[in-house]
């Protein structure tokens, strides 16, 4: 791989790191606007909104969670098992992070199509709230699109990085055991 291809990719981990935390900022600041809002218009202007608890379990906790996995895997966010793993002896170690690292991968495979398909027949039968419910109405495809986007870019981030995970140079791997990989 040439220099320059290492570089690209390396731009658009990083692209996908600054967007993946970005948008689930701004999934988890809307929450807590939205929650703020309903606040002041229940308790102080009697008129409580309706649609904030359909806003906030639909659209925003999704997409706080989805859009935040490939920023997870690239710091090290997410739970390891260090207690266990650093127990283990340097083979088992190489071998458990390789097999953690499939099933990732499986993982995201799998909820990224299982994302897709539910949004695609969302689309296709035109799913969306009735008229007139407590549901923001906007189609359901547009929001059920956080976990495919969120998982597939997830998968894209893991697949790239399996060359560093195989060789225990991982940086999200780095980051989860402080640095020292055996």
């Amino acid at each position: 791989m040439t220099r320059e291809h290492r570089s690209a990719i390396q731009r658009t981990i990083h692209t996908i790191k600054i967007v993946s935390v970005t948008l689930a900022g701004v999934a988890i600041t809307a929450m807590a606007l939205v929650m703020l809002a309903e606040t002041l218009m229940r308790y102080v202007f009697t008129n409580p909104l309706g649609w904030n608890i359909s806003a906030v379990e639909r659209i925003f906790m999704p997409m706080s969670v989805f859009l935040a996995l490939p920023w997870l895997y690239l710091t090290a966010g997410h739970v390891t098992a260090e207690l266990v793993y650093d127990r283990l002896p340097t083979a088992w170690r190489t071998s458990a992070r390789i097999i953690g690292h499939l099933v990732l991968i499986l993982i995201t495979a799998a909820l990224t199509y299982g994302g897709m398909v539910t949004a695609m027949d969302s689309f296709t039968l035109g799913d969306a709230p009735p008229p007139g419910s407590s549901e923001i109405p906007i189609p359901t495809w547009l929001w059920q699109l956080s976990q495919p986007v969120g998982a597939a870019a997830l998968f894209f981030v893991a697949v790239v990085d399996t060359p560093n995970v195989i060789t225990g140079s991982s940086s999200a791997n780095a980051n989860a055991t402080g640095g020292e990989d055996a």
